[in-house]
């Protein structure tokens, strides 16, 4: 997948190599619960649970046990745990074979994995990222 091209030693997935070198990349671990909003220019792995809104300039990885609900806007996504809400993504969304993601997804792109769960509606535009006014 273009989003990855390193992993850790536990297998875990990191974005790519050149996103890392100008933002750094935050981490919310399995065992972390996060209600509120959260903004930044970097990227985030989330492990975790989190309800609120997420807006990043850079990109959202969803690594399982993790679950979201609510307002997720980035610069690209890559799900394999559980999303519940309205996404906007203003390049590339991908859904690996264990993503359950139910809600509204704005994408310039979309890639689903044979077994992934997506229940609710795909609007794919080149301006997705932008908020509607």
């Amino acid at each position: 997948m273009g989003l990855f091209s390193s992993k850790t030693k536990a297998g875990q997935n990191l974005p790519r190599k050149e996103n890392r070198a100008g933002a750094e990349t935050s981490l919310i671990g399995a065992r972390i619960s996060v209600q509120g909003k959260i903004t930044g220019s970097g990227s985030l792995i989330v492990m975790g649970k989190i309800e609120g809104e997420i807006d990043l300039a850079g990109e959202l990885v969803v690594s399982p046990p993790a679950s979201l609900r609510g307002e997720i806007r980035a610069q690209a996504i890559a799900v394999a745990g559980a999303i519940e809400g309205q996404i906007s993504v203003r390049e590339k969304i991908h859904l690996e074979k264990t993503a359950a993601v139910s809600g509204e997804i704005h994408a310039g792109r979309i890639s689903i994995a044979d077994g992934a769960q997506l229940n609710g509606s795909v609007v794919m535009n080149r301006e997705s990222g932008r908020k509607e006014s």
